[in-house]
């Protein structure tokens, strides 16, 4: 018997069916993260198993007990199963101290003294300890969040379901909040179930990836299968477009500060090192700068898309820059010297089939 399993599982609202019917099992100790596009059922799925959403039908079972039976008692399930809410639900006029003490004496009958000793406990844990007389809005985003998890581990519950945990942090926070689900993976071994759009987040931890789409499990596997070898058409698609950056400059329309903005927004969330960082940001801005905007007084109905790849855990990138509109290529007969000098410096040219495409790749 599985410790948590879900039975053909559908919700609909109203003539939205977020989940249609989803089935899987999940062992004590194992770390599944789930991912997929927006507007999947994702958060509908963990929130009917914390029993936040009733079920339109289907069974979750804990423990072989179907807890969407009529009779289940939700503040004893809530007391088996921990919640962390993506923006956090803090009470803004209590202490981080007093939002982990008042639910453990509240729900869990705790005396006071008894609920601040284990308050002190979870917050050393995730290491937020001198911070606990600090209200939510002298803390960060990523100590909030630490916050809340120290919240539903003071609980004592036997899984932990996260969704969105990162979602609300500027990507400079992330990593904080990633490494303390990371330790509580990998030393305490609890049961996790994670709901993400923060793919590092699912590699790292995940034991089981779960790619939730259309409303239906499309493929569950390890992080190695679905990141790599993924076997699902779609998961292959989803996981394309997560790790790849695109920008097209149509007939000589674009915002070039928003494009460059966009560019950053997207290697800060693959954690790209600063140095590899740098080098995009520069290659970039000198093909627009250097190559492209010399053509465009000459041929304004020239068309460029940009795709940026990583490559590996963000060891290095592949840009490929595609032209259509006009018949040239840009590299030769419009390169300025200085960008040219740049951009051959950073990168290597690779010959593709098919005319005017054009691939470099970054060398770091």
């Amino acid at each position: 018997m599985s410790f948590l399993e879900i039975k053909r599982l559908r919700k609909q609202f109203g003539d939205v069916t977020p989940l249609r019917s989803v089935s899987f099992s999940v062992e004590k100790g194992e770390v599944v993260s789930i991912i997929g596009p927006s507007g999947t059922g994702k958060s509908t799925l963990i929130r009917c198993i914390n029993r936040l959403e009733t079920p339109s039908s289907g069974q979750i079972l804990l423990e072989g007990k179907n807890i969407c039976a009529p009779d289940t008692d939700l503040t004893a399930l809530r007391r088996r199963v921990g919640m962390v809410f993506q923006s956090f639900n803090l009470f803004g006029h209590l202490t981080v101290l007093q939002n982990i003490v008042m639910p453990q004496m509240d729900i869990l009958g705790r005396s006071a003294e008894d609920a601040r000793k284990e308050a002190l406990r979870q917050l050393r844990r995730v290491g937020l300890d001198s911070k606990a007389g600090s209200r939510p809005e002298e803390l960060s985003g990523g100590q909030k969040q630490r916050a809340a998890i120290a919240r539903a581990l003071a609980m004592q519950p036997e899984i932990m379901l996260f969704d969105e945990p990162t979602s609300a942090l500027d990507p400079t926070m992330v990593s904080e909040v990633r490494n303390v689900i990371a330790r509580l993976a990998s030393e305490e071994e609890m049961t996790m179930l994670i709901v993400t759009h923060e793919m590092r987040l699912a590699r790292d931890v995940s034991t089981r990836v779960l790619f939730l789409n259309d409303g239906e499990i499309a493929e569950d596997g390890s992080p190695e299968q679905i990141f790599d070898s993924p076997l699902n058409e779609s998961t292959r698609q989803f996981v394309m477009r997560v790790n790849s950056w695109q920008w097209v400059i149509d007939y000589g329309r674009t915002d070039f500060f928003m494009m460059m903005s966009s560019l950053e927004a997207f290697c800060q969330s693959r954690f790209m090192n600063r140095r590899l960082m740098n080098s995009c940001e520069m290659v970039v801005e000198e093909l627009v700068s250097g190559h492209i905007q010399p053509c465009l007084k000459d041929y304004d109905e020239m068309r460029v898309e940009f795709r940026l790849e990583t490559i590996g855990d963000n060891e290095s990138v592949t840009l490929t820059a595609e032209f259509s509109g006009v018949d040239l290529d840009p590299f030769d007969e419009y390169a300025l010297p200085m960008s040219d000098a740049i951009v051959n410096s950073k990168t290597r040219r690779i010959p593709q089939d098919g005319e005017g495409i054009r691939v470099w790749e970054i060398i770091v």
